[in-house]
């Protein structure tokens, strides 16, 4: 290319407009002189795509960007003539912009520079306007980079120039997005204007929406819709699932079904909707690089090994798993973290987390919360009896934990996610198959653990109901399954009322399997005119049923299932539709009826259930068809891994840091919906809907792995802030952190004193009335820290030395009779070790922290050798605790016990022992 064919070019790139800007553009740093003289000057330059809400370095060739300025004199200067120059730097070679608006090659000497504006009167900020709007990839500047500079001069100074010393710089991408390509070839005329803008219009049916898209006929309508879509996916909470569900119909939507989901327009429709998604999280922040996570450095293989270690297998990596990680790529780490979900540690893991959302332990200790002595007889040797109140217990305890146990044997047993709802069976243990039968044999009758496949058989339903000596309970029932959907404890737990008519159990459906809460899809009216409706609301009154429209038939779907869950447990055994509905004047039950006349359906979407007696098995299919079943199940367990709930999308663009803010939640929900496209497609090769892989996806990602920054600027500081490796244990992932890395169990008596003593003080929940885990460290939470620290440090030292050398976790490099003064070597080394168990650190012996430790090891061996310390290790002044220690070490005539407690204690004091 000429230089006159690139001056030429760059022309008509950066027309020059002036303006009065609206927004603060950033400030250019390194104002200087060409005498070298400081001033007060300042400079302001940069690249926004949103009219200066945000700017950015990194813009694909398709956005129209504008290039905002400002040059802002000293103060002296302010009111007296002067020139405005703007230089543009592309590749080798300069070009000035010249009072004409050309763009001239400049040849680095100030007599031949010339200026953009001459001879003005200099204001206190002179504004200017680059350019305005303009697709780079469209004149040609597709594929380079480039830097700006200012600078002004004055009579004021004569022979002085004030200049940027640090430019503003640009990229452009290569070529316009993917998604971009996707969207002019197959989404513009086919869908957009061909199918939605009937709606999607001013003045349509859909003008109240976000996504309101112009005729064809309009000036620049191809970029115009685009921006619209992608301003939707960016923002709108759930905007991925929601914009491919809607258009089937299958979300509340005022037209329709719009695509169908068999047709290629809706292939289409899926892919540019995958690539607008993977286009938003490259390009990233705009308000700082072209990536969020360009400034962290990741955990390495075998440090991301060790937390995915002790999340999943409750257990530090053994030394072969770490030498299978060393300088390992993704692919071979991605295999060695898949092998540790195996084990009692793994089912845990899976138990908790699930019941995090389903909460079903809150019923375990009480078993007629979930199970009725008269359709259960099983159940009724434990009925108002003060026998077998062991074997109640555990009763309640295998009912609650059903479901629980459902997920587990659905993901270690490698089968698809999908049977969770779809099983036709329900997970029995030898207790809990006392009241539900299912005619199975166990091994060993008193396992609890022992968990099999089974079917409820002892259930019936009434001819007549109620307490009464005439009432009948002998119609036997053919339980039908529909995995967790039909689960006793799942329906206990999320119980319905005769006005609820199962609502909610629609509403934690949606929100468990989908991700989608109901609650959240409109805004409630607090109009008390538009409340006053009581002609049926919640299918006549438009501010109700934007959301009931979506949940009710769904509801209608559990509608065999009564308020406490029990089957058809109404007279008869037909419905479970209660007496004040079947009695009501005027009488809307009619003989045959399972579900509520003044109530929509049952179904899901725009499809109804076509069988009542099988409607929640057909719900289920549903469920696992849909769309967004995928990224529904990477939402619910995302926390379990991450250790936070996903980013809500920001609301208010106004905010200082919304786009930072918005930057954040784009980049962690392609993350999720790639997750989610990985899961549902069976990537890994281990089959489709396989939960094991998408929690390896979790771990492999930047959210779990980022680990520190070399160098953080306040953007990516709000961009960052909820990401890293800080993930708080719960009292139970702690407690078995602690077992595994120092082979100490801290308990009072048989109760563990983490998982049960303080478990709610230290953030866990019983289900119940605290259903939310604490996710940061409180005060209290710190007290039982300290209380952790004091209680097991002695015994932990006691017990460890009492083991032969090579058994030991803890001190493995040392005696008691290695002392500071004969061989401090040795001490140091064993401090190394102690970091590297306890805290994950691989540190050398001449580490600050590690000096630090030394010095704390050695002080208070001074001060207990100076102040004549008996050998006998105390076990109330000292609180060295021996009862359930097996061959503790009881006496320290060196002084070097009491000396390493203290150093445990500090150690498991630290952040990094009670996070991963």
């Amino acid at each position: 290319m000429s230089r006159n064919t690139t001056a030429t070019i760059i022309t008509v790139a950066l027309w020059f407009f002036s303006s009065t800007l609206s927004a603060q553009v950033p400030q250019l740093a390194q104002a200087s002189t060409a005498t070298g003289q400081t001033t007060t000057a300042k400079f302001h330059a940069g690249t926004t795509s949103n009219a200066g809400s945000s700017y950015g370095t990194s813009f694909a060739a398709s956005v129209p960007i504008s290039i905002l300025a400002e040059i802002r004199p000293e103060s002296s200067h302010v009111n007296r003539v002067g020139n405005l120059y703007l230089l543009v730097v592309l590749g080798s070679q300069t070009y000035m912009q010249v009072t004409s608006g050309n763009f001239e090659l400049w040849d680095g000497t100030v007599a031949k520079l010339k200026p953009l504006k001459a001879g003005k009167t200099l204001l206190a900020i002179e504004p200017i306007t680059v350019v305005q709007n303009v697709a780079f990839g469209t004149v040609g500047m597709a594929g380079t980079s480039l830097a700006m500079y200012l600078a002004y001069d004055t009579v004021a100074a004569p022979g002085q120039l004030y200049y940027s010393g640090a430019p503003m710089s640009l990229t452009v991408q290569t070529a316009v997005s993917a998604s971009f390509q996707l969207f002019s070839a197959s989404i513009a005329t086919p869908i957009i204007q061909n199918r939605c803008i009937a709606c999607h219009v001013s003045g349509g049916r859909a003008a109240g929406t976000p996504l309101v898209y112009v005729p064809s006929a309009t000036a620049n309508s191809l970029q115009i819709n685009y921006d619209t879509i992608i301003n939707y996916l960016k923002t709108a909470p759930n905007a991925a699932s929601l914009i491919l569900s809607k258009p089937k119909g299958l979300s509340s939507h005022l037209g329709g079904t719009v695509l169908s989901a068999s047709s290629s327009d809706f292939a289409s429709w899926s892919q540019f909707v995958s690539s607008s998604l993977t286009d938003i999280a490259a390009l990233g922040s705009s308000s700082s690089s072209a990536n969020i996570f360009s400034a962290i450095v990741k955990t390495n293989a075998q440090e991301t090994l060790r937390k995915a270690a002790l999340l999943f297998a409750g257990r530090l990596p053994t030394t072969a798993e770490l030498a299978t990680v060393a300088n390992a790529n993704d692919t071979s780490l991605a295999v060695a973290i898949r092998k540790l979900m195996t084990g009692t540690s793994f089912e845990k893991f899976l138990m908790e987390s699930a019941n995090n959302h389903l909460l079903t332990k809150a019923l375990s200790t009480n078993l007629f919360s979930i199970v009725d002595q008269l359709r259960y007889p099983g159940s009724l040797q434990y009925y108002q009896t003060t026998n077998n109140r062991t074997e109640r217990t555990l009763v309640a305890e295998a009912l609650a934990d059903e479901p629980l146990r459902l997920i587990t044997n659905v993901v270690t047993n490698e089968r698809p996610y999908t049977e969770v709802l779809t099983a036709d069976y329900i997970m029995l243990n030898p207790y809990s198959a006392k009241v539900y039968g299912g005619n199975l044999t166990f091994t060993n009758p008193t396992d609890v653990n022992e968990w099999r496949q089974g079917k409820i058989t002892e259930y019936y339903r009434c001819t007549i109901c109620g307490q009464a000596a005439n009432a009948s309970y002998n119609l036997a029932t053919v339980y039908p399954h529909a995995g967790l959907l039909s689960s006793p404890a799942v329906l206990a737990r999320f119980p319905s009322t005769s006005t609820n008519r199962n609502r909610a159990r629609a509403r934690w459906a949606y929100y468990f399997f989908l991700s989608v809460d109901i609650e959240g899809l409109a805004d409630r009216t607090t109009d008390p005119a538009a409340l006053a409706d009581t002609n049926n609301p919640t299918m006549n009154n438009a501010n109700c049923t934007g959301c009931h429209d979506i949940m009710d038939p769904v509801a209608g779907a559990f509608q065999n299932h009564g308020d406490r869950g029990f089957y058809r447990d109404q007279p008869g055994g037909l419905n479970s539709l209660p007496g004040s509905y079947r009695n009501a004047t005027p009488k809307l039950f009619q003989n045959g009826d399972t579900w509520y006349a003044d109530m929509l359906d049952p179904g899901f979407g725009t499809k109804l259930a076509p069988n009542a007696d099988t409607s929640l098995q057909w719900l289920a299919q549903e469920f696992i068809n849909d769309p967004r079943f995928g990224y529904g199940t990477v939402y619910f367990w995302y926390s379990s891994v991450i250790g936070r709930d996903p980013y809500a999308a920001p609301e208010n663009p106004e905010d200082a840091d919304y786009s930072s803010k918005l930057a954040a939640y784009s980049t962690e929900q392609t993350m999720l919906q790639s997750v989610a496209q990985r899961f549902v497609a069976g990537s890994a090769g281990n089959g489709k809907h396989n939960l094991k892989d998408l929690l390896v996806d979790l771990v492999m990602s930047e959210h779990f792995r980022a680990n520190s920054v070399t160098q953080m600027t306040s953007i990516q500081a709000v961009e960052l802030e909820e990401i890293g490796t800080g993930k708080l244990l719960t009292p139970e992932q702690l407690n078995r952190k602690m077992i595994d890395v120092t082979g100490f169990n801290w308990r009072y008596g048989t109760v563990s004193a983490l998982e049960s003593t303080y478990g709610l003080i230290y953030g866990g929940i019983d289900s119940l009335g605290i259903t939310i885990r604490a996710t940061d460290l409180t005060t209290l939470m710190s007290s039982v820290v300290s209380a952790m620290a004091n209680e097991v440090s002695c015994s932990m030292v006691a017990q460890d030395f009492g083991r032969t050398q090579s058994q030991r976790k803890l001190f493995p490099n040392v005696e008691l009779t290695t002392l500071p003064t004969t061989n401090p070597t040795a001490i140091r080394t064993n401090i190394q070790h102690l970091h590297r168990q306890l805290l994950g650190e691989e540190l050398a012996a001449t580490d600050a922290e590690i000096n630090a430790t030394f010095t704390l090891f050695q002080t208070v061996w001074n001060a207990r050798i100076a102040a004549k310390k008996g050998s006998a290790v105390n076990t109330t002044t000292e609180v060295c605790i021996f009862e359930g220690l097996v061959a503790p070490v009881r006496t320290d005539a060196n002084q070097t016990l009491r000396s390493w407690a203290a150093v445990v204690n500090y150690l498991i004091r630290d952040y990094k022992f009670i996070h991963e």
